[in-house]
């Protein structure tokens, strides 16, 4: 099970280089990945520009060739005496030598051409025979009702048309370049609107354009006219029936209808349009056809873009992998080599928990950390058995100490009355006290019993300091009370005598504060002295609580020659006084703040009446609650006496 251990420590060691190393890789390639990826937009963005630029520049001179077709054949009727053959000749030559143009004519005006003809309009159009004639001046076509016609017949300019369906013409998709002539007055002037010549362009040759300039790195093109209408589309069904923006309406693609009018707007341009064109998620480039307000969209598909970095990502990838697993094992050769000294000590370190100190680790010959660590592990086992002696006999005498402070504890509380009710005979008064040690024995003390006379003497005191020496003190203190109170009848002069005998050969100095009582029980005069200790707590039958005098007094140990002045008052039936130490009113809680002489009578005169062992109880409960979990401090001591009175 060690050598797993071992194992597993340099399993460990060498798994977390390579968890740091992975990371650090990760990071690298992450990075690198999004920078080539930038490197990669902006390159094929430049490229995409270009190529849209391209393709719509050569659409344009085709249309700019059609074009001037166009203006060419108005020049000749416009300056020039033709007659019909020679018009239908030209036309039929115009329409056979350039296979771009569709179809071309030449219309009139009624009664321009000649004067005994309203209507001419001579018509020739590709077919798979060649050059086609088609007579505009039928009563199904009636060319001057055509749009073509009445948009050059008010406009008076040259203009290329919005793509349309030539029902009765062409019988095709086409878009019409329209060149109006006119009559030439006298002086050379232009007269009035005498016809139009035009060249029409059909939609499907533009889709052929289109994939005839078709680049490798784009799927596909399209065309939409001046207000969005697809003239080239990747749907069939798009061509002449969808714009790019009720497309994106019906669909919900806003980045469709954004690319709209980037298009229209732009003279050329790269968007990212995700997945709103069909072949999936993928850039667009566009460039405008400033001859007619056309836009030329290209598409240019992320897949297909960033197919060789993504290769070249996995083969770093493959790279990094191939690093990672040759760091690992030569992480996992540097950990067996400095694992080796640490099983050693693995060992050794089981035989101390074992409690076998005879270890030797002299095969550990390092100059490093980890031979510097065996020395003092050596070192330690040393120490640890000198330790060991010393321990043994330092817990044997502090067993034995202990065992004699449990005895002194429990001669210290057998000196204390704590039988209650201590006179259950009488009912002319009720006596309780508590006595609680901050240690195993205390320097409090407590004391109570009955005269011959019949008065209740009681007294408490406390101790200067806490321990065996005050517990030594408390003890000699109890003793000398009882024996002066059987000599003198009076508090004062018990206190009297008191300090006399503790003052005696008192080299320590010590000293304790004290209280000494004498309850009349016929009558209820109290008479007490006090010497230097807390002011006890007058409990009237009423519920009023007040402070018995000031803390006056020497104190009782220190000094021979003292006197202590009496205090005499007469208790009612049912008045208690409550006798304690300073370990009450000084108790602490966790925001040192003291428990109070003002707390306590506040605490006592909000629960009275009562019994004079409620009266204790009810104080060591508000203690509790104020004192919480702090460590108690001092000695808390209470005694409480209540008179009754002779019952009839």
């Amino acid at each position: 099970m060690e050598r797993l251990g071992i194992r597993s420590f340099t399993i460990e060691v060498a798994v977390l280089v390579m968890l740091g190393s992975s990371i650090l890789l990760g990071l690298l390639f992450g990075f690198s990945y999004v920078k080539l990826r930038d490197i990669v937009v902006t390159e094929t963005e430049y490229e995409a520009r270009n190529l849209a630029g391209s393709a719509a520049l050569k659409i344009e001179q085709e249309l700019r060739a059609v074009s001037e077709i166009a203006e060419n054949l108005a020049i000749c009727v416009q300056d020039l005496k033709v007659d019909e053959q020679g018009l239908l000749r030209v036309l039929k030559e115009v329409v056979r030598k350039n296979p771009e143009l569709y179809g071309s004519t030449v219309s009139y005006e009624p009664y321009a051409f000649r004067p005994d003809v309203e209507q001419f309009a001579p018509y020739y159009c590709q077919s798979s025979n060649g050059p086609k004639f088609v007579d505009l001046t039928s009563s199904q076509y009636s060319y001057l009702q055509q749009d073509w016609y009445l948009k050059s017949k008010t406009l008076q300019r040259p203009k290329w048309t919005h793509p349309y369906f030539d029902e009765g013409g062409g019988d095709i998709i086409m878009t019409t370049f329209l060149v109006p002539f006119f009559h030439v007055n006298e002086d050379g002037t232009r007269g009035a609107f005498r016809g139009v010549a035009t060249a029409d362009l059909s939609i499907d040759w533009l889709k052929e354009k289109l994939s005839s300039l078709a680049a490798g790195r784009w799927a596909y093109c399209f065309v939409i006219s001046q207000d969005g209408m697809f003239l080239t589309a990747p749907v069939d069904d798009w061509i002449m029936k969808e714009s790019i923006f009720t497309l994106a309406e019906k669909e919900g693609k806003a980045a469709l209808r954004h690319a709209g009018d980037q298009m229209l707007k732009s003279r050329s341009g790269f968007v990212d349009v995700g997945t709103a064109l069909p072949g999936g998620d993928a850039f667009l480039a566009h460039a405008l056809l400033s001859i007619n307000g056309w836009a030329l969209g290209a598409v240019f598909p992320k897949e297909e873009l960033f197919a060789p970095l993504r290769k070249l990502h996995h083969n770093a990838l493959i790279l990094g992998l191939c690093i990672l697993i040759l760091l690992l094992a030569v992480s996992f050769i540097i950990a067996r080599s400095i694992t080796r000294p640490l099983q050693s000590l693995t060992e050794a370190t089981t035989k101390v928990a074992e409690g076998d100190l005879d270890v030797d680790l002299s095969s550990i010959r390092r100059s490093d950390e980890l031979g510097r660590l065996a020395q003092s592990f050596s070192k330690m086992t040393v120490d640890l058995k000198s330790y060991i002696k010393e321990l043994t006999a330092a817990t044997a005498a502090r067993e034995r100490i202990e065992g004699e402070l449990g005895a002194a504890a429990q001669i210290q509380r057998s000196m204390l009355p704590a039988t209650f009710p201590a006179f259950p005979d009488r009912d002319d008064f009720d006596v309780y006290a508590v006595m609680i040690p901050a240690k195993e024995v205390g320097g409090d003390l407590y004391q109570f019993f009955l005269l011959e006379d019949g008065r209740l003497c009681f007294a408490i005191g406390d101790v200067a300091g806490k321990g065996v020496p005050a517990a030594l003190y408390m003890a000699v203190t109890t003793y000398l009370l009882k024996a002066a109170a059987d000599q003198d009848g009076v508090p004062e002069q018990i206190l009297l005598r008191l300090n006399r005998q503790l003052s005696l050969d008192n080299d320590s100095a010590m000293f304790v504060t004290f209280i000494c009582c004498m309850l009349d029980l016929q009558t209820g005069e109290l008479r007490c002295a006090n010497g230097g200790h807390n002011p006890p707590l007058l409990v009237r039958r009423n519920g009023e609580v007040s402070f018995l005098g000031h803390p006056g007094g020497p104190v009782v140990g220190i000094f021979e020659d003292v006197e202590f002045v009496p205090e005499t008052l007469t208790l009612q039936p049912g008045d208690s006084l409550l006798l304690y130490t300073d370990g009450v009113t000084e108790a602490f809680n966790n925001s040192g703040e003291l428990f109070s002489s003002k707390r306590l009578q506040e605490e006592v005169s909000q629960s009275t009446p009562r019994t004079v062992s409620q009266l204790v109880s009810g104080v060591l409960a508000a203690l509790r609650s104020f004192t919480g979990d702090a460590e108690q401090s001092d000695d808390m001591t209470m005694i409480a006496v209540q008179f009754k009175g002779q019952s009839d």
